[in-house]
C-alpha cells in the first residue's frame, strides 16, 4: 500500500496544475470579452456624440434661416448637392452643413467629424407660417 501512494504523488500535482490552467484561461477569456466590451461601448458613445453634434448643426442652420435673410436666400438657391451653408464646430466636433433644394422643401445635410468617427444627419425643413421649421428627419 505504501508502494502505491508514493507512485501516484505527482498526479494531485498534475491535476492542481491543470486546474490552475482552466483558470487562467477563463480568466483570461473574461477579460477580453469584458476590454472588448468597453471598447465597443466607447465606439458607440463616441458616434452618438458626432451624431447628436451634426444633428445640433442642423437646427442651427434652421435658426440662421429664421434669423437671417441671406442665410434663408442662400438655402432656397441651392440646386447642386454641394452647397455648404456654413462651418462650425458643436463642442469639440467639427459640423459643416449642406442645404439642397427639392420642390417646396430643403434638405439640410450636417454632417459631423471628430478624430475618426463622421456621422450625418438630414432634416427635412419647410416654410410654415413664416418660419422654416424641421418637418421631419431621415435617417
Amino acid at each position: 500500500m505504501n508502494g502505491i501512494l508514493r507512485g501516484e504523488r505527482g498526479m494531485a500535482s498534475v491535476f492542481g496544475l491543470c486546474a490552475l490552467g482552466i483558470l487562467m484561461i477563463v480568466s483570461a477569456t473574461m477579460y477580453a470579452t469584458s476590454r472588448n466590451h468597453m471598447l465597443s461601448a466607447r465606439r458607440f458613445l463616441a458616434r452618438d456624440a458626432v451624431r447628436n453634434a451634426a444633428e445640433d448643426g442642423v437646427r442651427l442652420a434652421v435658426a440662421r434661416m429664421n434669423a437671417d435673410v441671406g442665410t434663408a436666400a442662400k438655402a432656397n438657391g441651392a440646386i447642386s448637392d454641394r452647397e455648404s451653408l456654413f462651418k462650425t464646430k458643436v463642442g469639440d466636433t467639427a459640423v459643416e452643413v449642406f442645404a439642397r433644394k427639392r420642390g417646396d422643401e430643403i434638405l439640410l445635410l450636417g454632417v459631423g467629424n471628430k478624430n475618426e468617427e463622421r456621422a450625418r444627419a438630414l432634416g427635412i425643413v419647410k416654410k410654415s407660417g413664416g418660419k422654416y421649421i424641421i418637418e421631419h428627419w431621415e435617417r
